[in-house]
């Protein structure tokens, strides 16, 4: 049974916080070393409280002594899987140390009126009730007889109405929004909320910008509690990735759940898969640290960065509903006494949807009982699981070389009778004119990825068992090997996210290829949607300071590294005009590679997984 959704946490005057925390009491460094951040070294957890008690103290000089929350939010890293949740697969990654703190008061108005210490990020007052009335209010007439008006369709076509493209206040609103949308007539008050120094890496592919959507639930939770359903923290978790959608990019909700449920020092694994959305806690192996790596080539969400994403959104979706229209085509063939004969199946394939398998599939063909459990069993892409579709992988392969490789929009316009501009409107349109969307290799991807994220589940609890029975020393050659296997299958899951569903870019692949040649290197894949931002390195513990080191020489170290960013960032700002988005943006990437590579240590660091987002409650002294 689902427990509701709690807060914990009581104001408190914002001086006598930023007092608590400078005041060095160990009780402090215990809560914010074990509890939080799992890292107890004495010059860290300094660092900690000084950004800490200077985002009360900022909030001070902003709204006065007011009764106050601190809050923190980590940001999430993929160490393993990726994009399972987009498609109601199970999906497995933590919460780094790097966070975001934000000092908020409860206000009786609706106003929310915001500041951030980062200078890229203005301050802004606004009405929620007036920015909810202006989405609410977006044309629709042009869509009504085609696509139904309903959350998922208004925030593709008409995401964040009203407001700037690109606003880092978007991720603020965006609960709010989807919040008035799902309980109308339903009035919130706002907050003063005032975001202190982040450590969580910025465009980096650690999904800072979800971090800010979780602070601002809890934000609108605190202050209107009185008068919200009572929701389940599951419920929570999926309504929270779907208000994201608001600011234009269309995804899951493991980022926001793995963000509010992780707990200190573990792995999630996130099943998206269940009905109510479930998360499992791992432990993790010993002697393995996560280097986080950020390679300096930043996507820019606000241009490119949100096409390429809901792209390969719509590759899934295509894929999903090809999928279930082929399970449905196939048993009312077998109904009619149709499916019989060598190559029925291809051929009925080639008859209705016009296209030719991959290869012969002789187990789907001879057994009919497979295609009665695929028909129970299947939701979405994400079902490609043995334990989920209750077919065996062999199975599951054939199924998957049914599908076509890539299918163009006029192709689909002909499948699903509609026109190519609703095909190009509902699953994003390809940015070439031979583009199209590929489908095979998406479902061949989350097939992989669920078969590697059982694998890596079983090996994190036999290892921990092994090593807590006292049958296994974690110093030993065959504790070794779980750390040996585990980073094999991370090598795996970026071989697919390269070729299968093709995130990657030159500059990760770069790094990575520097990465395996470093000092106690295991395992290595980019970490987000792709397309830029950080890698995760799965490292031998002694090593990983070692592997830092070497990446600052190697990489780092050496300008010609990041010639071609230059270059490509350079013909933006000659293309466009300044005081337009892609010139300011192109500017902005720009002045932020220098600032990078002139403190080349906060670039690269060891991470501890630390606990999920919540209200800082800082033992009384």
């Amino acid at each position: 049974m689902s427990k509701h959704f709690f807060l914990s946490g009581e104001p408190m005057p914002p001086l006598e916080i930023a007092r608590l925390l400078e005041s060095g009491s160990p009780e402090i460094d215990q809560y914010l070393g074990q509890e939080i951040y799992a890292n107890n070294e004495p010059d860290y957890l300094l660092k900690q409280r000084q950004r800490l008690s200077q985002t009360v103290q900022l909030h001070v000089e902003r709204v006065g002594n007011k009764p106050t929350y601190l809050l923190r939010a980590p940001g999430r890293l993929n160490a393993f899987l990726e994009y399972l949740d987009m498609c109601a697969g199970d999906h497995m990654s933590t919460t780094i140390d790097g966070d975001i703190p934000v000092a908020i008061s409860l206000r009786d108005d609706d106003v929310l009126s915001v500041a951030n210490t980062n200078p890229l990020f203005p301050q802004e007052e606004l009405s929620i009730t007036d920015e909810f009335e202006k989405y609410a209010g977006a044309p629709w007439d042009d869509y009504a007889s085609e696509i139904e008006d309903n959350w998922d369709h208004r925030s593709l076509i008409h995401p964040h109405y009203g407001r700037p493209k690109g606003s880092w206040v978007n991720y603020i609103l965006s609960p709010y929004i989807k919040i008035m949308w799902e309980n109308q007539g339903i009035k919130l008050k706002g907050a003063d909320m005032t975001f202190g120094p982040a450590t969580a890496p910025f465009r980096a592919g650690t999904s800072s910008s979800s971090a800010i959507v979780v602070l601002s639930f809890l934000a609108l939770h605190l202050a209107n509690r009185d008068k919200l359903p009572e929701w389940s923290v599951q419920e929570i978790c999926r309504m929270l990735g779907e208000a994201e959608w608001y600011v234009g990019t269309h995804g899951g909700a493991n980022d926001q759940t793995t963000i509010l449920r992780n707990p200190v020092n573990c792995v999630l694994y996130n099943r998206h898969s269940k009905p109510e959305l479930d998360a499992t806690p791992l432990p993790f192996l010993k002697g393995v640290h996560v280097v986080l790596a950020n390679s300096l080539w930043e996507v820019n969400k606000a241009a490119s960065g949100n096409q390429s994403f809901n792209m390969r959104k719509g590759w899934m979706q295509m894929g999903d509903e090809l999928t279930q229209l082929l399970i449905a085509e196939v048993r009312a063939a077998q109904k009619a006494g149709h499916a019989s004969g060598e190559g029925w199946l291809g051929q009925l394939v080639e008859e209705k949807f016009s296209f030719t398998p991959g290869s012969s599939v002789p187990i789907l063909e001879s057994r009919p009982d497979y295609w009665e459990k695929i028909e129970q069993n299947y939701h979405k892409l994400g079902s490609f699981c043995e334990d989920i579709l209750g077919v065996p992988n062999e199975a599951i392969n054939e199924l998957i070389m049914l599908l076509p490789v890539k299918i163009t929009p006029q192709e689909a316009a002909a499948i699903f009778g509609k026109d190519v501009d609703t095909i190009e409107r509902l699953y994003t349109r390809p940015r070439r004119d031979i583009g199209g969307y590929h489908i095979r290799t998406t479902a061949r991807f989350f097939h992989r990825e669920n078969m590697i994220g059982r694998a890596l589940e079983q090996i994190f609890i036999e290892a921990d068992h092994r090593v807590s029975t006292g049958e296994l020393n974690p110093d030993s050659p065959e504790y070794d090997q779980y750390r040996i296997k585990v980073g094999q299958m991370v090598d795996e899951l970026q071989d697919a996210i390269c070729f299968d569903f093709r995130i990657s870019i030159p500059q990760l692949d770069l790094l990575l290829t520097i990465a395996r040649r470093g000092p106690g290197y295991l395992g290595g894949k980019l970490t987000g949607a792709g397309k830029g931002g950080c890698v995760s390195l799965l490292v031998r513990e002694e090593q990983s300071e070692a592997m830092c080191q070497y990446l600052d020489k190697e990489y780092y170290g050496k300008p010609e590294r990041f010639e071609f960013y230059r270059q490509v960032l350079n013909d933006e700002i000659r293309h466009h005009e300044p005081g337009t988005p892609d010139y300011d943006s192109a500017v902005e990437r720009l002045n932020i590679l220098d600032a990078a590579l002139a403190s080349i240590e906060d670039q690269r660091r060891v991470i501890t997984f630390s606990k999920g987002a919540c209200v800082l409650e800082l033992p009384i002294i």
